[in-house]
């Protein structure tokens, strides 16, 4: 599915998005110094205005919209999913866009995945389009670039994709961005993985003729300009971080992004000459930078492990209660 989803781009751009109507409603570059703030406003932010039931609802229905809009919890919508399988999909599917929203990042993902796998009624997809239509959720794409999404499959396939990178698996996160159509926020967090990934090529081949339309473009840009300075393209890094800079309204966070890659360029880091040298002059002496990165991402995964088991676990005595 990868390698074919990267084959076409030459084709058709993966950014060039020309639907009439998309989900997306709005876009926020910030810095990790403000990262906490967001987190406690988009929770907040995040519980939408209960639309008034319709008269005579059935009791389902009466069931999952509480659970959805009044409580917001993960576990009322997961024993509902269980007591009603025509509803299992929608419930699971939101009960993953709350613990997204809280940052529970392997139970969501968990979630979500069996969510997009499950069934939906037509009772169910009509109380989705009766009701969450008005939905809002935030989800990152990159580093310190976030979308407001309506409640969408393109939402839930971009948040699942987030929670699969936090929780260390990327390839599956590729996967599920395939799918989507192209736009520039799917385009951004695919990027982001497959630089993750090593990728370089793969980045700079997405980014083929990118211009800076948004603060999203631009920050796209800047993942281009690193994919062509590992691989030493100098000039045509140049290019792009000019791309980047050159709209007078771009966040001042992407700018500063850009210039220190303009920094790195001029610096000559990243060029193969330089890399094969320091190669061999220290053949296994990993930078201390990169050292501290490993270092902390293999301890956040072994707390994302220990938080989805204990999660199972929870999800296992729920399912006993319910059958009991």
């Amino acid at each position: 599915m990868v390698g074919m989803a990267s084959g076409e781009l030459g084709r058709q751009p993966s950014f060039q998005d020309t639907r009439d109507l998309t989900p997306f409603r709005g876009a926020q570059v910030y810095s990790p110094v403000h990262g906490i703030g967001r987190r406690i406003a988009h929770r907040v932010a995040g519980r939408a205005r209960a639309p008034r039931l319709r008269p005579f609802a059935p009791k389902v229905e009466r069931q999952v919209h509480s659970a959805v809009f009044a409580y917001g919890e993960p576990e009322r919508l997961v024993l509902l999913a269980r007591a009603y399988p025509g509803w299992s999909g929608l419930c699971y599917i939101m009960a993953g866009l709350h613990a997204y929203r809280l940052h529970h990042h392997a139970q969501a993902a968990e979630l979500l995945s069996r969510g997009l796998a499950g069934t939906s009624e037509p009772a169910a997809s009509a109380f989705a389009s009766g009701y969450l239509g008005g939905v809002r959720h935030w989800i990152e794409v990159s580093e310190g670039v976030e979308v407001e999404v309506l409640f969408s499959e393109e939402g839930v396939c971009l948040a699942l994709a987030h929670s699969l990178r936090e929780i260390g698996r990327p390839e599956e996160a590729i996967g599920v961005l395939a799918q989507l159509p192209p736009s520039i926020p799917s385009a951004l967090a695919s990027c982001r993985i497959a630089e993750m990934l090593g990728r370089p090529h793969e980045v700079i081949a997405r980014t083929q003729g990118l211009t800076n339309a948004s603060d999203l473009a631009a920050a796209l840009l800047v993942l281009r300009a690193r994919a062509l300075r590992e691989l030493g393209r100098r000039d045509e890094a140049h290019a792009a971080l000019r791309e980047a800079l050159r709209r007078r309204r771009t966040a001042f966070t992407v700018k500063n992004a850009a210039t220190t890659e303009r920094a790195l360029l001029m610096l000559g880091v990243g060029r193969p000459g330089r890399h094969r040298l320091r190669n061999s002059m220290r053949p296994d002496a990993p930078s201390s930078a990169f050292e501290e990165l490993r270092v902390l991402t293999q301890a956040r995964r072994a707390r994302d492990a220990e938080a989805r088991e204990l999660w199972l676990r929870d999800f296992e005595r729920l399912e006993r209660g319910a059958e009991e």
